[in-house]
């Protein structure tokens, strides 16, 4: 069945009221784990500009972590939490909202010093620490990033404004568009958290140039590799005493454990046993 965000909206109840924006996140959190799902109801989201749509389009970029490998938090105005304690505090950019770069620094040092301040096996809320003599090295291993999402016409303005007032360099811009093509190749290519978090940690101020390259060859790739039929079209009809279709053909290379090979210089049989 295919998902319908105004039906879940519908269901969850107006936003601005904390207990629908409580169902509506549990809903994402429990039912669209798979990147696939969230990737439909933000293209969804970015089409409807009322505040509810926008406070949705909030929820399932929070949501989005999961896949990524991160576990979303509410606290400090929403964050992803990786499990080597990198934390990246999320703020959704509108177009033409102004910056405000130093309230979310502010609530990056806020929860760093209210983690570092928590005494040994208590808990503060889901930010609980359990101080070995490693760990309190460097204010308990946590580090904490600001992570800016924006319209993908907002990039370049974030970015610059990141350039300009970010000297630390805690804050990271990502479009919309690149964090979906993020979790699509994080899905199809199989990507593991830390890949993830390598990315996010070393690209800046935005995450998209890399992203974009990325992506850019992977479309190369998928459009230079030939399908399995394509492959059996040009094997030819082969085996079987020259009657077989080009299906059965490459069939009974892979029952024989052969393979045929094709390269720059043109295509040739080998009977090679693997």
């Amino acid at each position: 069945m295919k998902v319908d965000l105004d039906q879940m909206l519908a269901l969850a109840g107006d936003l601005v009221q904390e207990d629908a924006r409580d169902r509506f996140r549990r809903f994402l959190l429990e039912s669209t784990k798979d990147s696939d799902s969230i990737r439909e109801l933000v293209a969804q989201a970015q089409n409807s500009p009322d505040l509810q749509h926008r406070l949705a389009l909030q929820d399932l970029v929070w949501s989005l972590g999961t896949p990524l490998g991160f576990e979303p938090s509410l606290q400090f105005g929403g964050y992803w939490k990786s499990p080597s304690d990198v934390h990246f505090l999320l703020a959704m950019v509108a177009e033409d909202e102004p910056l405000d770069l130093s309230a979310l620094l502010s609530r990056a040092e806020s929860l760093v010093s209210i983690s570092a301040a928590a005494p040994a096996g208590e808990g503060a809320g889901d930010l609980e620490v359990a101080k070995t003599d490693e760990v309190k090295e460097e204010e308990d291993g946590l580090s904490a990033l600001g992570l800016l999402v924006v319209g993908d016409s907002e990039i370049l303005r974030v970015e610059d404004a990141i350039i300009e007032e970010d000297e630390e360099g805690q804050v990271r811009a990502i479009s919309i568009s690149a964090l979906l093509s993020l979790a699509r190749v994080v899905k199809d290519y199989h990507l593991i958290h830390e890949d993830v978090l390598l990315l996010l940690l070393t690209s800046g101020p935005s995450v998209d140039p890399i992203i974009d390259l990325i992506s850019r060859i992977i479309s190369q790739c998928e459009a230079e590799t030939p399908t399995l039929e394509e492959i059996a079209q040009m094997l030819g009809p082969l085996g079987r005493g020259g009657e077989s279709t080009p299906e059965e053909a490459l069939q009974d290379l892979i029952d024989q454990s052969q393979y045929y090979a094709f390269g720059n210089r043109g295509s040739g049989r080998r009977q090679t046993r693997l």
